[in-house]
């Protein structure tokens, strides 16, 4: 009886929180954003929230899954289905992964087309593959040159890390960790330029289907750009 009694308070305190959230949403649409953690990306998303006033009920960042492609996405299915339980429901999800020397890169992108499959009866959700190939490196580089030679990785270095050697040119104290790049980019007009050059180099790979290098991180950024004139 006593373990009954504590599931219902349990139920009723999730059923609160949840009413609270939904109370304090924005009209717009509600993000999920997974990607590597311990690295660049989930600073350089909090940054992009933080600047530009995405509220915080309308949008999650969460870097705690593993590095692999494929746990990006596993990670972002778990979340995703644990809101839906509570009749909650992200509409993008994006699943922020690197191809570089990851083996379950192309198993990523196939597994977000099976996940959009099987949710389609949930009419607002869509999950969204935000790839970068070597790596999330590139749509940094892409501020300061439009470089389409292609990177391979050797025994001594990987094809991601070579980005980084010329990233460094433009950003020399560039580490794993960094924060403030987006803000310096809307200071010094460089995210319009990457946004440009992203574009045309990610149309010109689907076309060709050749995607070293390539990235499709312009989408995201000019999404959260949007998400509040929808």
């Amino acid at each position: 009886m006593g373990s009954d009694d504590l599931f219902h308070k349990r139920k009723a305190r999730s059923n609160e929180e949840s009413k609270r959230r939904k109370a304090s949403r924005k009209p717009y649409d509600r993000v999920l954003i997974v990607c590597e953690g311990e690295k660049t990306e989930p600073f350089y998303f909090e940054e992009i929230k933080v600047l530009l006033e995405i509220d915080s009920a309308n949008i999650e960042i969460d870097g705690s899954c593993g590095s692999s492609p494929i746990s990006v996405v596993e990670h972002a299915l778990l979340l995703f289905d644990r809101d839906r339980a509570t009749g909650e429901i992200y509409n993008k999800i994006y699943c922020v992964f690197d191809k570089d020397r990851h083996a379950s890169y192309d198993q990523a992108l196939e597994k977000v087309q099976s996940i959009n499959r099987s949710i389609k009866k949930d009419k607002n959700a869509m999950f969204v593959a935000t790839h970068s190939t070597p790596s999330f490196e590139y749509w940094l580089l892409l501020h300061f040159i439009p470089t389409t030679k292609p990177y391979e990785g050797t025994e001594r270095k990987s094809a991601g890390d070579q980005v980084i050697d010329d990233l460094k040119l433009y950003i020399p104290d560039y580490k794993k960790t960094q924060k403030g790049i987006f803000k310096k980019s809307t200071e010094d007009g460089t995210l319009e330029y990457a946004i440009a050059h992203s574009q045309r180099i990610f149309e010109a790979a689907k076309k060709s289907r050749n995607f070293n290098p390539s990235t499709n991180m312009h989408e995201l950024v000019e999404y959260l750009h949007k998400i509040k004139e929808v």
